[in-house]
């Protein structure tokens, strides 16, 4: 349950969220994210699937052409093991899927950094 305050009366509600002082707004945490799939510091799946996630807090962008396009790209991998899903995998298995998923990833790659880079746009001229 969470509390919050209004007009000098501290209420509890169980829909509000209360996020530490020092944690990044959501627009920061999905421009490090593009940051991280666009410089290559993460599998580009992964950062896909971070990314969206982030962007599902945002009902604002719900309609942008550039997150359903990345969505599409990840939809495609939706039967290999991406992100934490890997953990759940034996090494075998995981041997026999990621030739799969690097030929996705290498398909993919110019189109999902030209979607990041627009999408950067578009969160910049919102910000």
């Amino acid at each position: 349950m969470t509390f919050v305050r209004t007009r000098g009366a501290v209420l509890a509600s169980p829909h509000a969220t209360v996020r530490p002082v020092n944690e990044p707004s959501l627009s920061v945490r999905m421009s490090l994210c593009l940051e991280d799939i666009l410089r290559e510091r993460t599998p580009l799946f992964d950062g896909l699937d971070a990314l969206l996630r982030l962007a599902a807090e945002d009902p604002g962008l719900a309609g942008d052409s550039d997150l359903q396009r990345l969505a599409g790209l990840l939809a495609e991998v939706e039967h290999l093991p991406v992100g934490a899903a890997r953990a759940h995998w034996s090494a075998a298995a995981l041997a026999r899927t990621d030739r799969e998923l690097m030929d996705h990833e290498r398909r993919a790659r110019a189109s999902a950094h030209y979607s990041c880079r627009r999408l950067q746009e578009t969160l910049t001229q919102t910000a």
